[in-house]
């Protein structure tokens, strides 16, 4: 399964819970789908299931899983598991006089395991911090040395999963650019003042960011890309191609690029000249950095403090995304929505960036997965399978981060919303009590996240619908000025 394959954890995962956890989270995902009574529920407890896996592949390291104190609180997880097998299984077509007899205590089942399944998904912010914590410390150590105090270590921030070398190209016809710059490497060190260390405003795996000003006052970001990473050609392309063809007010804007061609000699034979290039690209400043940092950091913003900004952000966001599947002959796809890919400009209006593993859709489905966790569609994530949902999915989980900052996963609080206890997860940030009209709002927000993170493509909406429905959110919202 592409839920697992990759990732090293196969092994550490069934010596926590048990022996092939992997494989009956895919059964039962399965089954759901094909389920003919009850679809419901099987959705639901599908669902739920879904962020069991999720949640587990965050805890691969064996040290940590030895301890008792990780272990003890997922005993019995495959059981509860199985059990969650034999009732969708269940629940495949069977003949009148059975579901009659089987009703009552089908439900009774179902409400049981759910109820377990619950229970795990609550102990999961406390079993997972030591593991999360460790291995963030250690990535951020690896990948991030410098990084700015303040960094965020939610969800949101975990490193993406990487795409093959091959994939991006494999799907992404190169097109020359236009409409931007080619700027000289001297023009960006001027910029950035030879590339000092208090310019630089971000660092991860693609790289490092460094905040510029060009000659004519514009401020910029210029992203530096690594050089000892496989990925970066293809994803510069991808980046390349996309934004230099568009221009809308909720995706950054792409002012130019550099490519930076140096010839080595080698001193021992064979004898042979190595070239060396650094590709740099140039993007507008973001005054206010990343959603992330505002939805998950400590200090207040406007994000934080009202509902009515919060959702003018979303309904950026889900513009953008509306525009990307309507701009140009085939939609193009994201593949990577999350917090900290929305920046916000000095005004607080939302800009979706890092196109780097986006792709130019023209059916069918993608050979690898990219993207992450938590944030990709069940379909894409396990199968590779792509539509035109598979970045609604991702925004649908962004929806859900107005939460408190309790640990939990977004997904996590999905169960809690379908049961009508939304004030148990709502944050209290932007109103302490909130007005009948932005509950109303906080509502419809959640409402549609529900309805964007289902199980099965075809029953999410459209990302038309989502936008109506936050245009209606956002009118209620300013009601209250």
């Amino acid at each position: 399964m592409a839920l697992w394959s990759g990732l090293g954890q196969a092994a550490t995962v069934a010596q926590l819970v048990g022996e092939d956890v992997g494989g009956l989270i895919y059964m039962i995902m399965q089954a759901a789908v094909t389920a003919q009574q009850n679809k419901k529920e099987c959705e639901q407890l599908a669902r739920r299931v879904f962020t069991i896996a999720e949640l587990l592949q965050h805890l691969q390291d064996p040290e940590v899983l030895r301890r008792p104190e990780i272990r003890r609180p997922l005993a019995g997880l495959d059981d509860t598991l199985r059990e969650a097998h034999e009732i969708v299984m269940a629940c495949q077509e069977k003949s009148a006089v059975y579901r009659l007899v089987m009703a009552g205590r089908q439900a009774d089942r179902f409400r049981d395991v759910q109820s377990r399944i619950d229970s795990y998904l609550l102990l999961f912010p406390v079993i997972s911090h030591i593991d999360i914590t460790r291995r963030l410390d250690r990535i951020y150590n690896i990948l991030l040395p410098n990084e700015a105090a303040g960094a965020s270590t939610s969800a949101s921030s975990m490193p993406p999963i990487p795409a093959p070398a091959t994939q991006v190209a494999a799907k992404m016809v190169w097109k020359e650019p236009h409409g931007v710059k080619e700027f000289t490497f001297k023009e960006l060190a001027t910029a950035t003042n030879n590339f000092s260390l208090d310019r630089k405003i971000g660092q991860g795996g693609f790289g490092s960011v460094y905040m510029g000003k060009l000659p004519d006052g514009r401020k910029v970001a210029i992203k530096h890309q690594n050089q000892k990473s496989n990925k970066n050609k293809e994803e510069f392309m991808a980046e390349m191609t996309i934004l230099s063809t568009i221009r809308y007010k909720h995706i950054v804007p792409l002012y130019g690029y550099c490519v930076l061609v140096q010839e080595k000699r080698q001193l021992l034979p064979p004898f042979r000249k190595k070239e060396k290039k650094e590709r740099l690209l140039i993007y507008e400043y973001m005054e206010n950095r990343s959603l992330d940092l505002h939805l998950h950091g400590s200090s207040s913003s406007p994000v934080t403090e009202s509902w009515k900004t919060r959702i003018e952000i979303l309904l950026g966001v889900s513009r953008a995304i509306e525009y990307l599947q309507s701009c140009g002959e085939r939609p193009v796809i994201h593949r990577d929505i999350k917090p900290s890919n929305i920046l916000l400009d000095a005004s607080w209006a939302p800009h979706l960036m890092d196109f780097g593993v986006a792709l130019t859709w023209e059916g069918g489905d993608t050979e690898g997965v990219c993207g992450t966790f938590g944030y990709m569609a069940p379909e894409y994530c396990m199968r590779g399978t792509l539509n035109l949902t598979t970045d609604i999915y991702s925004f649908g989980a962004v929806l859900l981060e107005w939460r408190e900052q309790d640990g939990f996963s977004g997904h996590s609080v999905l169960p809690l919303i379908e049961a009508g206890e939304l004030c148990k997860v709502l944050d209290r940030r932007p109103s302490p009590e909130p007005t009948p009209r932005q509950l109303e709002a906080v509502e419809l927000l959640a409402q549609t996240a529900a309805r964007c993170l289902r199980l099965l493509a075809e029953d999410r909406p459209s990302i038309s619908e989502v936008v109506a429905k936050l245009e209606t959110a956002l009118e209620l919202a300013r009601c209250d000025g």
